[in-house]
């Protein structure tokens, strides 16, 4: 029973899925499933929306994939993508960057930093090719990697002072950092496989750098732009295969 509260806890925590009654203690021990569980059941509702959207509104149709992550998402990593972008302008020093993180007003690097989200992820649903069953490899790809990131940074790096959500996730997630990266080998395509260690990379720099340490903030933001990244990647290395071999 435990178990099974600790893999529905990650739909719910992660997403606004409904799913019952969840213990929070059961969902930060088995947050290293939630790539692989969130992943491939928020990729699958995006599929769906795209496919059902599509007769309504033709090519349009790729835009719905927009609203419809963040729905499913509750707004909460974009939450801390804002957040960040915030601390991410701050000229002085850490403590004051951390202060800017946890200020709930969205000053104007929050604004430009979710513009730049915008930018990224309209170029990549418009580069989806057509809605197919590789479309759906995709979604759930991006979507299963994106969090892997994210909370690899958790795993990897130690939580920034203050961070007492961010230092529950990394006690349970720090020796659980090969179950991650295992769990997304399945799902690296060769559109994938520079770019998910090249995230990572960044994402962990710019959490010392900014913040000198991880949080919940920060794999919130890694999680909300690497995916259409993610996709972006998926979705180019589809065309080259086409245009190469058909």
């Amino acid at each position: 029973m435990r178990v099974l509260k600790g893999i529905l806890g990650q739909l719910s925590f992660f997403t606004i899925i409904p799913v019952g009654k969840t213990d929070f203690e059961s969902t930060v021990e088995y947050s290293f499933l939630a790539p692989l569980i969130v992943g491939v059941v928020t990729g699958s509702i995006d599929f769906l929306a795209l496919f059902l959207a599509k007769p309504l509104i033709g090519n349009l149709s790729v835009l719905v994939l927009i609203p419809v992550v963040e729905i499913l998402r509750g707004f909460n990593h974009l939450d801390g993508l804002l957040d960040f972008g915030d601390a991410l302008m701050i000229r002085g020093n850490v403590e004051e960057r951390r202060r800017a993180l946890k200020d709930f007003s969205i000053g104007t690097g929050g604004i430009g930093i979710a513009i730049v989200y915008l930018i990224v992820f309209y170029i990549a649903v418009r580069t989806i090719p057509r809605i197919g069953v590789t479309t759906l490899l995709s979604l759930i790809s991006a979507e299963v990697l994106s969090r892997s990131v994210g909370l690899l940074t958790l795993a990897i790096m130690k939580p920034m002072e203050g961070s007492n959500l961010g230092k529950m996730f990394h006690e349970k997630l720090r020796r659980k950092w090969p179950a991650l990266i295992i769990q997304s080998l399945p799902f690296i395509t060769p559109g994938t496989l520079i770019l998910m260690p090249v995230l990572l990379a960044t994402f962990t720099l710019l959490g010392k750098r900014v913040l000198g340490g991880s949080s919940g903030d920060l794999t919130g933001m890694t999680i909300t732009l690497s995916f259409p990244l993610l996709l972006l990647g998926e979705n180019k290395c589809l065309q080259f295969l086409f245009l190469r071999y058909f």
